[in-house]
């Protein structure tokens, strides 16, 4: 993976970047903080600059965010239920995404865009349930500077060692697994109660 990243980044530039960001998002499996890294390590050796590598990260998660939003929006819960396993996107994700929003709100756009794999998915029930497009790209876009801020930095800073960092973020995704799956139950506890 990290080598069709590299190619991708390599060869194309800040568009690679901005297309590896894209393909993050309709193909879950292609770790974001990899894309990032990659284009925070270019900036260490000259090859990009640090905020290039930020803007085009930024720009790249929030038109993907855009794009799902977007398919809730117009497609509903029948466009996800059909065609959401030819974008990767599991069963068990999309009610994780819809836990999020429920509990938070728009918050979640916030929120949410700090987390693995909520990250991508939390624009679906946002769509749906037709929120405001100009309060969502806010929420979004302030959502997403962290995560995209840390991730060229730490590729910056670490230059190829950055991995070491990739494998913890690699263990934090089960905790992260768990407390949302935690959340959905407390969720459904409460709606089966209140009937």
């Amino acid at each position: 993976m990290s080598n069709f990243v590299l190619d991708l980044i390599g060869n194309f530039g800040y568009f690679g970047m901005f297309i590896g960001m894209v393909l993050e998002a309709v193909i879950i499996v292609i770790p974001s903080e990899l894309i990032l890294a990659t284009g925070g390590i270019l900036a260490s050796q000259g090859i990009f600059t640090f905020w290039g590598s930020f803007f085009i990260g930024l720009i790249g998660s929030v038109f993907c965010a855009i794009v799902i939003y977007l398919m809730g929006y117009f497609g509903g819960r029948p466009f996800i239920k059909k065609y959401g396993k030819y974008f990767f996107m599991k069963e068990e994700d999309i009610l994780k995404s819809d836990s999020w929003f429920n509990k938070y709100g728009m918050l979640s756009a916030l929120i949410g865009r700090n987390f693995p794999i909520v990250r991508t998915l939390i624009s679906l029930p946002i769509g749906i349930t037709k929120q405001p497009f100009i309060k969502f790209i806010i929420y979004t876009t302030i959502g997403s500077i962290p995560w995209t801020l840390a991730f060229v930095y730490v590729g910056y800073t670490l230059g190829e060692n950055w991995i070491i960092l990739s494998t913890y973020v690699g263990y934090l995704k089960t905790p992260i697994r768990v407390i949302i799956i935690l959340l959905l139950f407390t969720f459904i506890y409460k709606k089966l109660k209140k009937q």
